[in-house]
Parts: structure tokens; C-alpha cells; sequence
């Protein structure tokens, strides 16, 4: 071990009497420094506008310690592989050339100790170039409010890493050639194909789990953004080993007369011995992870993680069914199965390794897709198939025909569309994949996948029928599917865990396990039969949601002076310049903001907005009696300011602005009150209700609940669902540093240090010239 030691720190040394070092040194330097004070002066500029002219102005919305530092880590992984050639080029060709290999091989030094003893000293000069990234972070941790100091080390593990690689391969690479230049272009071909490696040849299984472990490009992510995993270390040491060995065996050969075979059998022995290492390493169940950021941003939220641990630990099996004909072919297709794995499954897989993948290839349409055939024109499906496929360089064989895949599941519901389909001890459930750039489900999805699987039934959310009411199945501009039941819609309560169906009272009773009764905008009375049918759910204390719309108030108060509410005749409005009397925005209560998780209410909640408001597009007033036992509070309510009123007269949206006559029943409050909650206790369980003035602020043309979402039913099923995975707002959001302080900063990094070191470099190289 001393040895090598020795060995290094004369790599060391030579390293920094070659000015090729001083000037890549310099370069670090001077890409790390303009990398980082830019983004530091835009933000630091940034924050001192906010803070003079927006009062109140809370904080930057991202983490600084990561946003700070996302361009500069990014530049530098892209770019780090320029620098390394020229260090490692004339390791080995250096002796050689110099006449010094001959004395080596004539000295007790082994080949090991020698080529161990090279790598030590250009590790230890990639840690002397580790040293501006240490002040820039240090610096930035002195500029940032609770900066993250805990990712810094992870990215520095990271940066070094990835350079301590690329110096195993340029070593190797030095022993395979006398010449320097060779040895560098060499070098940067084999980092480029390391690079692109990943796009080669992945429809093969084969050459894709192998090109995966080779695959450096992305390795270096996980350390970047926190996220220290057993899995990426090895693989960094594995692949420093395998270039070493490679290295130790080059050398050795060209002592050896021997026959090739023998030689290349030395290759593919270390080879070997790596992958299997590799493999094992990167098995779920052998995987360690450690989360270093504050608020475990790179761990799936802790809802998700419960909802796992209903599982017992049972197989979980997924199929993922692959249209050759779907737009979404490509997320799906062969090549790019690891992504599929590991970039969608990776985190989940973390906390539930006993996950089983199957794939499914086939190619069919809808039936009756007139769209398909135009596109198409003159071609069968089996014509189209066979064309992609060939555009593709897939094998035919691989893909299920139509007949085939109908006998197999019925996929006609999801649209013949990308989609998974979890089971789980004999229960099945699809997990949907989406028409926008993400694709992929979110964790939301997943996480109400695995309650469906665990739970032995799920909340059902009832709609009546019968009375021309919003329909949770019809994509109209006044229907509610887009937030129930449509599942090519993310914020659907279908996709969220929830059963949506309709009801017909006159000929159904209320089931015992509806977890909801939705009543919305009902436009003709109900009969004796269906009242008695909501008085008795009411009375068991069942759940329930009332939509009400202007003009509509008789058929709903009839249901609703059960429950002591009573919605007034007419319609509220306010006279504006800039909007129609009857669209008006309110404000939502403390208590309406605090119902659920929806992005909106969780920064409400977490102190990043003052308040919250939502637009109703045509409301009526709601006044309750509390004699009913029923603890109500408003959610959203309106200051009866000038120009508000309830117009009890006929009101036109598109004609002449309503005036106010209280001669025709028009009246004004201090406040008006267009949306409450209600509770209370029956049968030791609390008893849920939401009324609403307005129906149309839920339905699809007005955005689909806009910042109060899902608030409602959420709350009905006491927050079981959806399942919310907001994260907390980083605390690190804020600079302790003036514009003129980054300016300086910007000054030091890229003008001054640079210049220091290049002044250093020169004195060394004269005082070395000179002796």
C-alpha cells in the first residue's frame, strides 16, 4: 500500500508540473463560477424587486439550494468528460515514451501497484478540482435562508464519482496506445458512446438490460437531486473496477507471450465477474436508499406509502398492455422498457420489491373508429400493423392479433390505449395512462390503485337520475364526467379510487354502502317516494352533496328542510364593468379552504396565499337553521358591497345590466352565503353534507371545481380519498444577499480566482523549469 501511495503521489506531481492541468483547472474554474453567479445574480435580482415592490412577498415558490445550482450541475455532468482525456492520455504512454517502463518492469513494483497507484493520483487531482465546487457551494449555503447543506455532499459524491469513472476509462484507454493524441480521441469516442449507448439496440432484451448497466448517461441524477441509493454507488465502483482490471490485464499481456484467446478469455472473465456483480446490486430487495433532502422529495409521499403497506407482501403482478396502433406506442414500446421500470415503477418498487412485470405487445382499434380508416384510407388493420412494425424493427411475432387479444382481456373500456393492469391476490385493477406530455399516472393514481387492490370495497359516489341532473357519465359542457368518472381525465374520482354510478330512486333504494349521494341540479320535482328515499338516507346520516342553480330552488328545498336549509328565490348579482351581473367571485371561508389537500388550499394551508376565492357562475343565496343539531359553516360566502343584490325580478344574462327594485322582491344583505358544509353525530358517526348555490362551477365548461376540485367529496369520505401527495413548501427559499452583493460574487468567481489560480499554475511551471 505504500507503494501505491508513492506511486500516486508522483502522478500527482507530474500532473501539476503539466500545464495541460493548470489550464484545465482554470477552465473548471472559470464554467463552474459563470454557472453559478448568473443564476445567483438573476435570482438575487429577482427577490429585491419582489421584496420592493410586492409587500407581503413570501419567498421563492422552488428550493434555492437546488434551482440555484440546477444549471451549474447540469453544465457540468454534460460537460465534464471534455476535461478528463487530457489528464488521462499520457498516464501510461508517458513511461513508455520516457524509457521509465523498462526500469518498472525490471523492479519489484506489479503491474496491480503500478497501474493503482497512476488511478490514486488522478483521483486525488479530481478532488483537488472538487475544491471550486466546495466554495461555490459554500458560498452558497451562506447566501440561502436553511440552505440544504445535506444535498451538497450527495452531489459532490456525485460529481466525484462520475470523474473517478471516466478517469478508470481513460487510464484504460492510455495503456491501449503509445500515442497521446490517439489515446485522447479514443478517449472522447468511448465517453460519447458511453453517452448514447442507452438508444442502441433497445428492442433486444438482451442488449438492453446489458447496455443498461454500461449506460453511464443519467447515473449521476439520483446524487444530484438527494437521492443516495446502494445501486448507483455500486455501479460506480464497479465500473472504476472493470476499466482497472481491464487496465491490469492490458499491461499484463503485453509482458506475456501467450496465445490471443487466452488474452481475451481475461476479458470476458472480468467482464463477466462485473455484470453479475452488477446485477446483484441492483436487485430491489438488496437496494439501501437514503433521502437526504429536508423534506424527502426523491420518496414517494407517505399516504403512498401506507396505502403499500396494506399489502401483505403478496405478489404484485403488472401487465402492461402495449398498442401498436395507440399514439402512446412509444412509452410502452421495447426500447423503452427501463425507463418503464425504474423511471415509473423505481419508487414504488422501493417500498414493495415483490413486483412482477409482464408485458403484452398487440395491435387493434376501437370498434367502429371511422377516424382509424380515414387516417388510413384503403388499408387494413393488418396492413397498418405490419407497416409500423417494420418502421420500428420489431419482430412480427411479438405482437397479438385482434382476435387474440379480445380473448385474452377486454381492453375496449380503456380505448385500446397504453394502460397497466395490476393484480393482486386474484384482484384486478387498470392503472391508465394519459393524453398529455407526462403520460405516465401520477402518484395519486398509484396510490388509489393500491387501496382498490387492499381494500375489500372502496367509497361509491351515487348521482340521481330522473330529473335531468348533471351527469357523471356525459362529457357535455354541463356535465361533471371530466371530475368522475371520464377516465382518459387525471383529476376523475374514478382514477382517484372512487366507484361513480347513477341512481334511479323510483326504482332503487339507496344502497347501505354508498359512501355519497350526489343531488346535482335537479330540473323537475321529485316524487313522495323519492323525498321519503333522502329523508331516510339523511336520517341514518348518510353523506350527501346538493348542487342547487338559480331558478331550481322549489325542487331542492323540498329535500333540503330535512336538514334545516333553505335556498332563496332569485338569483345574486353585481354590477361590474368587466364581467356579466351573474358571474362573481367569492370568497372562500377559512374553514372551506381547510376541507381537503387540493393544491390550491394546501399553500393556503401552508401560509404561501393570503386567501382564496372561487367564481360561481349564477348562484342563490343559502340560509340554515341550527335547530336541526347540524354544526354548519359557510364555505364560500360574498360582502354585500355596492351593487349586489338578490334580483328576485327576471334577469337576461346577455341583455341590459339588472337594476335593483325592491318593489319586485329584490334584496340586499351584508353577506350572502353560496356554499355550506355540515356535520353532525348519528349512530356515534359523523354525518357529512355540502350545499351549493351554483352547479355550474363543478361542470366541465367552468373548469371543473377550479381551486376547490375535489375539496368536497374528499371531505365527505373524511380525506380517505383522493390521496393528496403534496409535498411542503421548501424552507430554503430566500437569498440573504443584495444584486450588488451577487455582482461581486459574480466578479470573485470568474474573474479573480481564475486569475490567482492561472498566476499560481505559471509560478510552479517557471520554479519547475528552472530546477
Amino acid at each position: 500500500m505504500k507503494l501505491i501511495i508513492k506511486i500516486g503521489r508522483a502522478e500527482l506531481r507530474t500532473l501539476f508540473y503539466s500545464p495541460i492541468a493548470w489550464v484545465i483547472a482554470v477552465a473548471f474554474f472559470v464554467v463552474c463560477g459563470v454557472e453559478f453567479a448568473g443564476p445567483l445574480e438573476s435570482l438575487a435580482s429577482m427577490q429585491q424587486f419582489y421584496q420592493d415592490n410586492k409587500p407581503g412577498w413570501s419567498g421563492f415558490q422552488g428550493s434555492l439550494t437546488r434551482d440555484l445550482f440546477n444549471g451549474s450541475y447540469a453544465y457540468l455532468l454534460k460537460n465534464l468528460y471534455l476535461f478528463i482525456p487530457l489528464l488521462t492520455m499520457g498516464v501510461m504512454s508517458r513511461d513508455v515514451q520516457s524509457g521509465a517502463v523498462h526500469l518498472l518492469n525490471s523492479s519489484p513494483v506489479t503491474i496491480r501497484q503500478i497501474v493503482w497507484g497512476k488511478y490514486l493520483g488522478l483521483i486525488a487531482y479530481n478532488a483537488v478540482i472538487m475544491l471550486p465546487i466546495v466554495l461555490l457551494m459554500g458560498v452558497g449555503y451562506f447566501s440561502i435562508v436553511n440552505a440544504e447543506y445535506k444535498v451538497f455532499f450527495s452531489v459532490l459524491i456525485g460529481v466525484y464519482l462520475l470523474a473517478c469513472t471516466y478517469s478508470a476509462i481513460g487510464l484504460f484507454i492510455s495503456s491501449c496506445t503509445n500515442y497521446q493524441v490517439v489515446a485522447a480521441m479514443l478517449t472522447f469516442l468511448v465517453f460519447g458512446i458511453l453517452n448514447v449507448i442507452s438508444f442502441l439496440w433497445q428492442q433486444y432484451d438482451f442488449f438492453r438490460d446489458l447496455i443498461y448497466f454500461l449506460n453511464i448517461s443519467g447515473r449521476v441524477d439520483n446524487l444530484v437531486h438527494g437521492l443516495i441509493t446502494t445501486k448507483d454507488l455500486c455501479y460506480f465502483i464497479l465500473i472504476c473496477t472493470l476499466f482497472l482490471s481491464f487496465t491490469i490485464v492490458k499491461c499484463r499481456n503485453k509482458r506475456e507471450s501467450l496465445p490471443w484467446y487466452i488474452f481475451f478469455a481475461r476479458y470476458v472473465v472480468v467482464l463477466v465477474l462485473v455484470l453479475l456483480l452488477g446485477y446483484a446490486s441492483s436487485r430491489p430487495a438488496y437496494t439501501g436508499y437514503l433521502d437526504v433532502t429536508r423534506n424527502q422529495v426523491n420518496t414517494i409521499h407517505p399516504t403512498t406509502q401506507q396505502a403499500l403497506r396494506e399489502l401483505d407482501g403478496s405478489p404484485l403482478q403488472v401487465t402492461l398492455y402495449v398498442n401498436l396502433l395507440d399514439d402512446s406506442f412509444e412509452a410502452g414500446q421495447p426500447s423503452a422498457r427501463n425507463n418503464y421500470v425504474w423511471g415509473v415503477w423505481g419508487k414504488y418498487i422501493r417500498f414493495y420489491p415483490n413486483i412482477r412485470f409482464n408485458y403484452v405487445y398487440y395491435y387493434d382499434v376501437m370498434p367502429g373508429d371511422s377516424v382509424f380508416f380515414k387516417r388510413f384510407k384503403g388499408m387494413t388493420v393488418e396492413q397498418v400493423a405490419q407497416k409500423t412494425i417494420k418502421f420500428y424493427g420489431l419482430r412480427p411475432s411479438m405482437f397479438k392479433k385482434p382476435e387474440t387479444i379480445r380473448r385474452m382481456v377486454d381492453l375496449s373500456g380503456e380505448g385500446m390505449r397504453l394502460v397497466m393492469e395490476l393484480e393482486y391476490k386474484g384482484k384486478k385493477t387498470f392503472l391508465r395512462t394519459y393524453k398529455d406530455p407526462q403520460v405516465w399516472p401520477g402518484e395519486m393514481h398509484f396510490s388509489a390503485a393500491f387501496k382498490r387492490l387492499a381494500r375489500p370495497s372502496v367509497p361509491l359516489v351515487l348521482f340521481t337520475t330522473g330529473h335531468f341532473e348533471r351527469s357523471p357519465f356525459k362529457t357535455g359542457e354541463r356535465e361533471y364526467a371530466f371530475h368522475t368518472h371520464y377516465k382518459g381525465s387525471r383529476s376523475a374520482l374514478f382514477n382517484q379510487g372512487l366507484d361513480v354510478d347513477t341512481i334511479c330512486l323510483e326504482q332503487k333504494d339507496i344502497p347501505a354502502h354508498t359512501g355519497i349521494l350526489v343531488i346535482a341540479d335537479p330540473r323537475k320535482e321529485f316524487s313522495a317516494k323519492e323525498q321519503a328515499a333522502v329523508k331516510s338516507y339523511l336520517e341514518k346520516g348518510g353523506s350527501a352533496i346538493f348542487y342547487a342553480e338559480p331558478g331550481k330552488q322549489p325542487f331542492m328545498n323540498a329535500l333540503l328542510q330535512t336538514i334545516g336549509v333553505r335556498l332563496h328565490d332569485g338569483i345574486v348579482v353585481r354590477t361590474t364593468q368587466q364581467e356579466m351581473p351573474d358571474i362573481i367571485h367569492n370568497d372562500m371561508t377559512d374553514g372551506g379552504a381547510r376541507m381537503a389537500l387540493e393544491p390550491a388550499m394546501f399553500q393556503y394551508q401552508q401560509s404561501k396565499v393570503p386567501h382564496l376565492g372561487e367564481k360561481l357562475y349564477g348562484h342563490v343565496h343559502i340560509s340554515f337553521d341550527l335547530s336541526k343539531g347540524f354544526r354548519t359553516e359557510p364555505i364560500f360566502t360574498l360582502e354585500g358591497k355596492e351593487g349586489t343584490w338578490i334580483e328576485n325580478g327576471v334577469y337576461v344574462a346577455d341583455s341590459a345590466a339588472p337594476v335593483f327594485l325592491p318593489n319586485e322582491g329584490d334584496k340586499k344583505l351584508d353577506r350572502y352565503v353560496s356554499g355550506i358544509r355540515m356535520t353532525r353525530t348519528v349512530n356515534n358517526q359523523e354525518q357529512r353534507i355540502v350545499v351549493t348555490g351554483d352547479a355550474d362551477f363543478m361542470s366541465r365548461l367552468r373548469g371543473n371545481g377550479g381551486v376547490f376540485g375535489n375539496a368536497a367529496y374528499s371531505w365527505l369520505v373524511h380525506n380517505e380519498y383522493p390521496a393528496y401527495t403534496n409535498y411542503p413548501f421548501p424552507a430554503d427559499n430566500l437569498l440573504t444577499l443584495s444584486r450588488k452583493a451577487s455582482q461581486r460574487i459574480w466578479t470573485v468567481f470568474v474573474y479573480i480566482i481564475p486569475a490567482i489560480v492561472m498566476a499560481l499554475g505559471f509560478i510552479i511551471l517557471i520554479r519547475r523549469k528552472r530546477k
